[in-house]
């Protein structure tokens, strides 16, 4: 009889083990997939902004050699506003 309980005892144990390490094993990928998603999150976030600067950037220069607002407006596709910040 003790023999019997100790042998459900393992085998509940055993089953025990392997529901964890389903559910470890599941959060595990979760993070890696999320990780995976941040960075290229990260890395669109992060050319946008780049390109936004070289915009900028350009504005600027047209400002700074004199091109007429309204040129600077109708081919960056820019406000008046938005250039004079």
């Amino acid at each position: 009889m003790i023999m019997k309980q100790v042998e459900e005892r393992y085998i509940s144990f055993e089953a025990s083990k392997m529901a964890y390490r389903d559910i470890k094993n599941c959060i595990d990928t979760a993070k890696q997939e999320g990780l995976a998603e941040g960075i290229e999150l990260g890395r669109k976030i992060c050319m946008e902004l780049r390109m936004n600067q070289k915009a900028l950037d350009i504005v600027r220069n047209m400002l700074a050699d004199g091109v007429d607002i309204n040129l600077i407006m109708k081919y960056a596709g820019l406000t008046q506003e938005q250039i004079e910040k």
